[in-house]
């Protein structure tokens, strides 16, 4: 990651944005020794959706109310 102080920004601002671009890695900006602010590149992908990414993937194959296993073979049960 890369390290830029508040005082170079304006100079370098557009070179820094390709760079960041090209080379896919952020950039973090400090002011008096602090990180202030990580400039990471844009991404081109289309985000997924976090919510209903599993839709449609599961399958029931077999019944889901009766236990797999017969109630001789719980020990709680006996």
């Amino acid at each position: 990651m890369g390290r830029l102080s508040t005082a170079e920004l304006p100079q370098a601002l557009q070179a820094l944005f390709t760079e960041v671009q090209d080379t896919k890695m952020p950039l973090t900006v400090f002011h008096n020794g602090v990180p202030l602010v990580v400039i990471y590149p844009a991404s081109n992908g289309k985000q997924r959706p976090a919510f209903g990414v599993m839709k449609g993937s599961g399958e029931i194959l077999g019944d889901i109310v009766i236990s797999a296993l017969p109630e001789t073979a719980w020990e709680v049960l006996q």
